[in-house]
C-alpha cells in the first residue's frame, strides 16, 4: 500500500487520440526509452519495442520464434522477419513461473498490447506484472473497447467475474465464456474493429446453432482462445479500483487514454490508492454511472436509436487508410480466428 499522505491521484483520461498507429505508439510508450529494461507480453509477430530497433526488451509468449513463424505460415498479413526471438516461454502457470527469479522486480516496463482480455485469470496476470516490475515501474496495456470492435454486443466484465476466476485458478475459459462469444461476436462491413463513429449495422458471425459446437469446450482441457474479458474504460477503471481497494491487487490507474477506434490505452503505476469507504463508494458510484453513460453512446451507432448521430462527411486525408493498414497487421489478429 503507498504512503496515505500524498493527495490523490485521479486517472487522466483524455478522448482526444490521434488515428495514426504512429501517434498510437507515443501514447503507449510515453516515458520509456530504449534504454529502459521491458519485457513484451505476447507480442507474436508484431512487438511494440522489438529488440532489433535497439529496445532493451526481453519477450515472453506462448511458444518459441520457430514456432510462432510456422504458426503464422501463409499468412500474408504477417511479415514473419518480424517475429523475434523468445525469451521466456510460457507453459501456463504465472506468468512469473516462465521468468528467472533473478529478472523479479527489475523491469522498468511490462506491456501487453491486446493481451489482457485473452487471460484467463486477469488477477494473476496482473499480480505478475507487479512481481517483475520494479517500484517505480510501469504496465501498459492497449485493451479493446467493446463498443468498437467484435464485443459489441457482449456486456463488461466485472470485479465479481475476476474475483471468481482467481478463486478458481483458472486455467481455461470456461464454457459460459465461449457462448458468450459465440452468440454475441459481431463485425461491422466484415472487419472486426471500427471507428466509434461507424454507424454501420454490427452483424452477428455466427447463427444461434453455435452454442451447440461451443457446449462442446466442457469437455476439452486444452486451452481455446476467445476474448474472456470484456470492457469499456469506465469498467476497466471500476474492476481495478475494486481489486485495489479489496487487496487483490497493488496496482493503480495513472491514465486512460481512449482511441477513436477498437481499444483505449492504459498505464497503472505500483501502489494503491489508501482512501476511506465514503469515498470508495463515491468512486465507485462514479464510474458506475459512467459505465452506463459509455454504453448508451454506444448507441450512437446504431440507426435509428435516440442517441444515433449521421456518420461523418470524411476522415481526415489518409486515416481510413493508415487505419486499415494498422488493422490487417493488429494484434487483435493474434489469437483469435475470425
Amino acid at each position: 500500500m503507498t504512503d496515505p499522505s500524498p493527495p490523490l491521484r485521479q486517472p487522466v483520461r483524455d478522448p482526444r487520440a490521434a488515428e495514426a498507429p504512429r501517434d498510437r505508439e507515443l501514447h503507449l510508450l510515453v516515458g520509456l526509452t530504449k534504454a529502459s529494461k521491458l519485457i513484451e507480453i505476447g507480442p507474436a509477430h508484431n512487438p511494440l519495442v522489438p529488440r532489433s530497433a535497439g529496445w532493451n526488451s526481453f519477450s515472453l509468449d506462448h511458444a518459441t520464434r520457430v514456432d510462432l513463424i510456422a504458426k503464422y505460415a501463409g499468412d500474408p498479413a504477417v511479415d514473419p522477419t518480424r517475429i523475434e526471438e523468445v525469451d521466456f516461454v510460457w507453459h501456463g502457470g504465472s506468468l512469473t513461473d516462465a521468468v528467472p527469479a533473478e529478472h523479479h522486480g527489475t523491469f522498468d516496463g511490462f506491456i501487453a498490447s491486446h493481451v489482457i482480455e485473452h487471460t484467463t485469470d486477469v488477477v494473476r496476470f496482473l499480480q505478475a506484472s507487479r512481481t517483475l516490475l520494479r517500484p517505480e515501474g510501469v504496465v501498459v496495456l492497449a485493451v479493446p473497447d467493446k463498443r468498437k470492435c467484435f464485443d459489441f454486443y457482449r456486456n463488461p466484465s466485472t470485479t465479481a467475474d475476476a474475483i471468481l476466476a482467481y478463486e478458481e485458478k483458472r486455467d481455461r475459459h470456461d464454457v459460459r465464456t465461449h457462448l458468450d462469444h459465440g452468440l454475441r461476436i459481431a463485425k461491422k462491413g466484415g472487419f472486426p474493429a471500427w471507428f466509434e463513429s461507424d454507424t454501420q449495422p454490427a452483424e452477428l458471425v455466427c447463427g444461434i446453432d453455435v452454442a451447440w459446437q461451443m457446449l462442446g469446450y466442457r469437455d476439452v482441457r486444452d486451452y481455446v482462445d476467445v476474448h474472456n474479458w470484456v470492457f469499456v474504460p469506465a469498467s476497466f477503471e471500476l474492476m481495478m479500483l475494486e481489486l485495489g481497494q479489496l487487496g487483490f491487487l497493488d496496482l493503480r490507474v495513472e491514465s486512460l487514454t481512449e482511441m477513436p477506434d477498437t481499444e483505449f490505452l492504459v498505464r497503472l503505476r505500483p501502489g494503491t490508492d489508501t482512501i476511506d469507504p465514503a469515498e470508495t463508494q463515491l468512486r465507485r458510484r462514479g464510474l458506475l454511472e459512467r459505465m452506463l453513460t459509455e454504453l448508451a453512446d454506444q448507441t450512437r451507432q446504431i440507426a435509428g436509436s435516440p442517441l444515433a448521430v449521421p456518420p461523418p462527411d470524411s476522415f481526415r486525408p489518409g486515416a481510413r487508410a493508415r487505419w486499415r493498414r494498422w488493422l490487417a497487421a493488429g494484434p487483435w489478429r493474434r489469437r483469435v480466428d475470425l
